[in-house]
Order: C-alpha cells, then structure tokens, then sequence
C-alpha cells in the first residue's frame, strides 16, 4: 500500500510539467490570452488555476511522496538488518576469526541504512525524474526539437554531479566506521563501570583523550573532503545546468514556430520540471555509488546463508587427536589509505601454537591441560571444539555408548555440536539471566535452577531483584555481578548443555578456594553421566581428583598421568605443583 501511494504521489509529480505545457497552450489559444474578452478572462482564469492547483499539487504530492518513501524506508531497514542478525547468528567460529568476514560484516551493517534499504526509494524517485523529464521534452517537441532535448538532458550534469559526490563519500564510509566504532570504544570506556571506575581511579587516562580527539578530527576530515567535492561538482553542474535551460527556453522564444500560446506554456513547465528533477541528482548517485555495496552484502548474505547447520549429538564422546600441528594466521598491517595494490595483506610466518600432537581421552572421563602461558593448551582445546579447524593432524570425536563403537565425528560442525565451552575471558553479555546460562530458551525453570545449584549459582539468583528475569549489565539499568559470579553463571549454562563434551578453560579463576573446591568436586561427582571434561588449570592443587592430567610445553605433550604419578615423578608438572604453593 505504501509503494503504491508512493508511486501514485510520483505519477502526479511526473504528470504535473507536461500537463501544465499542454493546459497552459490550449488556455492561450493562438492567438494568446485576448484580455479584451470575455474569453480571454476565461483562459486567464484557468491558467491562474492551472497555475494555483499545479503549485499545490507539486506541494502536496513531494511532501507525500517523501514520507511516503520514509515509511517504506523504515521497515525495509528493519527488515534487512533483522536478516542480517539472523544470518550472523549462523557465523561459524573460525569465520569470526576472519578478518575478512569480519570487515564484510561491519561494511553490510553500515550499509544497510544509506545504500540497502533506501534503493527501492532511490530507483522509484530516479525512474520518475527521467519520466517526467521524458514527458516534458515530448511535451515540448513541437515548439523545439533541440530545445526539448536539452530540457530532458538538463538534468544530466545534475545526476553525474551527485553520483561523483555520493561515490566519494561511499567510499571513505567505511573508513569513517572504523573510526567512529574506535571513538564509540573510547567513549563506553569513559561512560559506563567498570571501565569508568577503574580509569577514574588510575593515575593518568591511557591516552584515551588523545586518541579519541584524533578519531572526532579524522571523522570531520572526511566530511570536509565530501563537502568540498560537493561544492565543486555541483557549481559546474549548476552551470552547466543554467546554460542548458536557459538555452532551450532562447531557442523556444526566438523559434520561428513559437506562438504567442506557446512561450508561457515552456516557461511554465521548464520551471515546473525543474524543481521535480532538481533534487533527484542525490537518489541517483545513492543508486549507483551504493550498487557495489548491495552486491556485497548480498555475498556476505549468500556466504552466511550456506554455512552448515551445527548437528546436536548425544551420549558419550571420546576425544583423539593425531599428529595435530597449528599455527595462527596472521597478516601484516597496511595503510587504510594505500592503494590495492600496496594494501595487499601479506601472510606471516608465526611460531606453531601446537606441534605434532597427539593424545587420546576417553569417554566419560575428566582429564585437565597444564602448561605455562603459551604452551598451546587453549588452542587445544579449541581444535578440538571445533572453534578453530586444523589444516595438518585430525581431531575426533568418537559417539557411542563406550565412546568408540559409534560413529566417529571428524568435522568442525559435528565437534562444535558435541561440545559446551567456558572460557576464561568468556564474554558478558548483559542479557537476562535466563538468556545467558540458556542461550536456545529451552529449559524449564526448574531445569534451570537445577544447573544454577550444580553450578553453586542459585543463591546468587536468588538474591537478585527479578530472579531469572533479572537483567545483567549495569550499561542498560541492570544488574552488575562480580567477575566470580558471572563465571559461576558460565558454568550452569555448561551444566544445562546436555552436551557431551565439556570443555572449561580456567573454570574457577575469579572465584575463591572455598568455591573452587565446590565446583570441582560437582565436576567430578555430580555431571550427567558419561559426559567427558577437559579442564584447563593453573592450579595443580585441584587437579587431585582428575582420571589424568596432560602436561604441554611449547606446543608438544611433555607429559601425562595422574595427579600422584606426576608429582612423585619430579617433571614439568611437579615443579609448576610446587611453584603454585610457594
């Protein structure tokens, strides 16, 4: 309904220069308006009101049209930015990983207002320009061939004027997103705890107002830029715009074929039509500098769109991994403002994080990762998760009752399927309790006070104003938790997975030793049975009841055995034991 009142709105304007050409030249009659007359105040009436009803016709039917064009704008924007949260929902991990992806993501979403959801706007004002110009040259034909040409070319330098301007500012866009997001970082920093209170009570500001004041100038460096090409494209444009006009209407006055009927009729509908096509230069260069960003995000929407389901499975899962090496991609800084050429990413070479590893663990077994900082024990655990996917060594996982004797699952989608994971630097997100430890809404409430205990959680929940309902995070009026109290919620979500793989990385680092010691004997005593635990530590003196405890450094398995056999062994794991109580 709204598109076609929008196009309805458009037709009139379109419709309304040549209309008034051929109302204005049947009111003059050949031999013009004849004042002396009874008829002649007759036409000069019906100009008047040709003249009246066309100027608020023009009004009526613009301001229409353009909210018109507002509230189809509106709905299409959300409706494109909610496929666009559906499809990242589909994100694999190692596509978040991406740099790549990542950048596509950022542009599709500065996109989505200012070039996807205004094209259909754009393209319907654009096409009834180019009508109503169509109209009013065929109008005109018979006063001037040349003439009407050049009233239907007139808006040409117009168009071309917009479409260098708004490719130019297409084209710094995303530059200007990274800068605004890098301001917007400072400024949360600055606005919302706990970021606000640590700086308020440390010495000095990290460079934040420095760095933020060079954000604000670059921003306002590139708006200066768009306004100076703005103001040199559209004074030659307006020349060229002036010399086309005016000479049409000269070739129209000093015509042979021109009447006396005929002069006001031009002149009326030549400055009729220009001020329906005069604003159409800016629909028109959005249409065109926004096609390649269109198409972009169309690609982003095809990638994300055949990313693979991620398959739920059930029952008990072994892990083994074989001959399993990793490093890190990484590729080398470039100038934002270089040429294709020159930014060029240029892959370097990195140190392995993991190095022809391979271990088994059984099914239904708890089994922790010890090393220094950098042995390689995170980016085992997420090969494994499926997080991240190794191109030399396999992972698997094999299902089935005694976790061998099923199918084997080999693919990052399937170990990702299998796997709950809680990380040290887990993220907050300020949802509602509920959301955060039962991502998929799936549980009952008492399922979820069940995994709340298990997790020693649900005092906290209990405490809080709305219970399950309560909104975390101090940034959008909720609650605000301790780093200790937000990993106890971490862990319930894994407690509700019904995964059958865990995966905790430092579990209990933010909470104190009388409630690491309560986590760990839940782990141990109280998971579902035959779900099988990887447990990345710091402090081997929790590690007691573990069924065997792996050793990394740099990258190799140094070491493995239970608590007892490493310790009494005096290797890597007995020295960071003993280092750990000193």
């Amino acid at each position: 309904m709204r598109t076609v009142v929008m196009w309805l709105s458009m037709l009139v304007m379109m419709a309304m220069p040549s209309l008034q050409v051929w109302l204005i030249g049947w009111a003059c009659g050949p031999d013009g308006l004849g004042m002396g007359s009874g008829l002649g105040v007759g036409r000069f009436a019906v100009i008047l009101a040709v003249l009246t009803v066309g100027a608020v016709l023009m009004s009526v039917s613009s301001s229409l049209a353009q909210n018109m064009r507002d509230l189809l704008q509106e709905p299409l924007m959300a409706e494109y930015q909610s496929d666009l949260t559906d499809a990242l929902a589909r994100l694999t991990p190692a596509q978040t990983l991406d740099d790549e992806v990542t950048t596509q993501v950022r542009a599709a979403r500065d996109a989505i207002p200012y070039n996807v959801a205004s094209q259909a706007a754009d393209a319907t004002s654009v096409v009834g320009a180019l009508a109503s110009m169509v109209m009013l040259a065929a109008s005109l034909w018979h006063m001037h061939p040349l003439a009407a040409l050049m009233i239907a070319l007139a808006m040409v330098p117009e168009l071309l004027a917009q479409f260098g301007v708004e490719k130019l500012t297409n084209e710094l866009w995303p530059k200007r997103g990274r800068e605004s997001r890098r301001a917007n970082y400072f400024e949360r920093l600055l606005d919302y705890p706990p970021s606000s209170t640590e700086i308020a009570a440390t010495a000095g500001s990290f460079g934040i107002p420095a760095q933020a004041r060079v954000r604000y100038f670059n921003m306002a460096g590139m708006w200066e830029r768009i306004s100076w090409r703005t103001v040199q494209l559209t004074g030659v444009s307006s020349l060229v715009f002036a010399v086309l006009t005016g000479g049409a209407f000269w070739l129209i006055l000093t015509s042979g074929h021109a009447s006396v009927s005929s002069i006001p009729a031009a002149l009326v509908g030549i400055m009729t039509g220009l001020s329906v096509t005069r604003t159409t230069g800016e629909a028109f260069g959005n249409l065109m500098a926004s096609t390649p960003m269109i198409l972009a995000y169309e690609r982003l929407m095809d990638l994300l769109r055949a990313n693979p389901a991620i398959p739920e499975t059930t029952g008990p899962v072994g892990v083994h991994v074989e001959h399993l090496t990793y490093a890190y991609p990484t590729v080398a800084k470039h100038d934002d403002d270089a040429d294709d050429a020159s930014a060029a990413s240029v892959p370097a070479v990195q140190t392995p994080a993991l190095d022809d590893v391979s271990l088994d663990v059984e099914a239904g077994s708890i089994v922790a990762l010890v090393g220094e900082n950098g042995s390689g024990k995170t980016t085992l655990v997420k090969l494994i998760a499926g997080i991240l996917d190794a191109p030399d060594g396999t992972v698997t996982l094999s299902s089935g009752a005694d976790g061998g004797n099923g199918r084997t699952l080999g693919s990052w989608a399937e170990r990702l399927g299998a796997s709950s994971m809680v990380f040290q630097d887990f993220t907050h997100i300020e949802v509602t309790v509920r959301e955060f430890i039962d991502p998929a809404l799936r549980q009952s409430d008492d399922e979820l006070c069940d995994g709340l205990r298990r997790a020693r959680a649900l005092d906290i929940v209990d405490g809080l104003p709305g219970g399950l309902d309560t909104q975390l995070g101090q940034e959008w009026g909720g609650v605000g938790l301790s780093g200790g109290q937000w990993q106890r919620l971490a862990l319930a979500r894994t407690f509700l997975s019904g995964k059958p793989l865990w995966i905790l990385d430092e579990p209990t680092a933010a909470v104190d030793a009388t409630a690491e010691a309560a986590i760990y004997h839940d782990l141990i005593a109280n998971r579902p049975a035959g779900t099988t635990v990887i447990v990345i530590s710091h402090r081997p003196r929790v590690l007691t009841g573990m069924d065997r405890i792996i050793v990394l450094d740099h990258g190799h398995v140094n070491e493995t055995g239970t608590y007892r056999q490493l310790v009494d062994s005096n290797g890597t794991f007995s020295r960071l034991a003993h280092d750990s109580l000193e």
